[in-house]
């Protein structure tokens, strides 16, 4: 048996995934990403596809939808499912769990990344992984090892940069020391964010109403993806949270380029003078800020680390990676690093 793999989007730089896999019987979709910079080109969507899985519901890993045929059946979390455009062929899956597609099954798993944020395992000869984005380090969200897998498709989208969380939450400190606007994805940095700065004796954030909702909502529900325990933690946090207001030290504001929803808003006021810090992936317009000193950047772990990653290939066994969303200018120095071949081209076989 064949299986065929094209990197149609998502392979070296930060850019949209978008991932074919084609065995003898299906054409499966892994995430169908828009573009985190404006203006960019969409990629181009394969026909005859047989099924969409999607991983979580972050801009990078399921804007592409839009183009992709509405009857193609889509399989994600109910947390995922939210957030996708009404009229659409959707089948909830559990975030831990196996379902069948086709004469395949899916095994699934919570990624570390986000609310409702899942990686997929298909049981081709050998076993191909999709991480999707994914963190092994996280307070919040919950990570499952993955059973192993000749090959595996993985988010790299840090390269090699080896700094643990918590080295980057004392990073962080000198930030606070200003008042700042933190441009935030509601369902994944906002609440784990919130939750660690709590946990330290900051009192002083405040959240606009998407991510205050979804504080609300993982408080109530934890699916899978949330650490065991969390919940209550949550809901501590959630009743001390102070109002929504302008002039409070820290903002978490959503969207997380910085430019659109409540943080774009602020940022747009002649009167607002908080310091606007990034903590994620920034695009153009916000490293061209980031370069002329207006704007800053703290890293917040929420992808893997080096370390991470040589945990992720020694669970996974594999025998060839595909390291996802970063440049790879040094392909034995990766391979060295992890133990296995890696794979840099876009199209390729895996022969079983």
């Amino acid at each position: 048996m064949t299986t065929q793999i094209e990197i149609i989007s998502g392979q070296q730089h930060k850019a949209p995934a978008a991932i074919l896999v084609t065995t003898p019987t299906q054409r499966i979709l892994l995430d169908a990403g828009g573009s985190l910079e404006p203006d960019a080109e969409a990629w181009p969507v394969p026909d005859r596809l047989d099924a969409v899985l999607l991983s979580h519901d972050h801009v990078d890993h399921i804007a592409g939808l839009a183009h992709v045929p509405a009857s193609v059946p889509i399989y994600c979390s109910a947390v995922t499912a939210r957030a996708l455009p009404p009229g659409r062929n959707v089948h909830p899956v559990a975030v831990r769990g196996a379902f069948s597609l086709g004469d395949l099954t899916v095994t699934t798993g919570s990624s570390g990344h986000a609310w409702g944020g899942i990686w997929f395992h298909l049981n081709v000869p050998g076993g191909v992984f999709y991480s999707g984005d994914i963190s092994l380090e996280s307070a919040l969200f919950h990570f499952d090892a993955p059973p192993p897998a000749a090959l595996a498709l993985v988010d790299a989208s840090y390269g090699l940069y080896d700094t643990p969380q918590p080295q980057q939450l004392d990073a962080l400190w000198p930030h606070l020391e200003q008042p700042v606007l933190c441009p935030v994805p509601p369902s994944g940095r906002a609440i784990e964010m919130a939750l660690l700065l709590a946990r330290r004796g900051v009192r002083n954030v405040v959240m606009d109403d998407a991510c205050r909702t979804m504080l609300a909502l993982m408080a109530e529900h934890n699916d899978g993806s949330l650490n065991p325990g969390v919940e209550h933690e949550l809901r501590l946090l959630l009743a001390a949270l102070p109002p929504f207001y302008t002039d409070a030290p820290v903002i978490l504001a959503a969207d997380p380029d910085g430019q659109q929803g409540v943080a774009g808003e602020l940022r747009r006021r002649a009167d607002f003078r908080h310091r606007t810090l990034f903590t994620g992936h920034m695009n153009h317009y916000a490293r061209e800020q980031h370069r002329m000193g207006e704007v800053d950047f703290c890293r917040w772990n929420v992808h893997p680390t080096r370390r991470c990653l040589q945990r992720l290939a020694a669970m996974l066994a594999c025998h060839q990676l595909v390291p996802l969303f970063t440049p790879i200018d040094d392909a034995a120095r990766w391979q060295h690093t992890l133990g296995c071949d890696i794979v840099t081209r876009p199209g390729f076989r895996m022969e079983t």
